[in-house]
């Protein structure tokens, strides 16, 4: 997906400039759920899926721009992702029902600091597969320093691993 939406401001996610010394990684990872592809797509786009199994002190809120109050999965929502070590406001911007969903950070998102990882872009890709189940593929954009690449590609699959069996239990029934 590199096409934007237009609701989707363009100095955000992988429009924005990779800073010098840092490199572009793109981590994807894809799981084969035995649930149908509406029960997880109702489950990615339930806000309470990130808001209410955060720990403290880190913390997901949702807000819409129109009327500063909370806000569910809709394109030209505002998010931020926050906590210590953390800090990850964006715009929801494209989204295709059942099949595609696009988040895009904006400058100053950071996981570490500043200085280490800039993450860039989150996508989720849905597609039926032959036995009645879903394939959910993810998708993290980042400019990371150098030296510390080998320590994100480590942190995504540590973080992410466990992503895929979250997301059968909570899409079970659903859809």
């Amino acid at each position: 997906m590199d096409e934007r939406s237009s609701t989707t401001p363009a100095a955000v996610g992988t429009d924005l400039p990779t800073p010098p010394g840092s490199v572009r990684e793109t981590f994807q990872r894809t799981w084969l759920l035995e649930v149908p592809r509406t029960g997880v797509w109702d489950w990615l786009c339930d806000p309470g899926t990130f808001t209410d199994t955060q720990v403290p002190p880190w913390r997901v809120e949702f807000l819409d721009p129109a009327t500063g109050g909370p806000a569910g999965f809709s394109a030209g929502v505002l998010t931020t992702h926050h906590g210590p070590l953390l800090h990850l406001p964006g715009v929801l911007g494209e989204q295709r029902d059942g099949a595609y969903r696009d988040l895009a950070y904006i400058y100053g998102a950071y996981v570490g600091s500043l200085r280490l990882a800039r993450p860039l872009r989150l996508q989720f890709f849905l597609a039926d597969v032959a036995d009645g189940g879903t394939s959910l593929r993810l998708q993290v954009d980042a400019d990371v320093r150098g030296w510390f690449a080998p320590a994100w590609r480590l942190g995504n699959r540590v973080f992410w691993g466990r992503f895929g069996a979250w997301a059968a239990r909570g899409a079970a029934g659903r859809g």
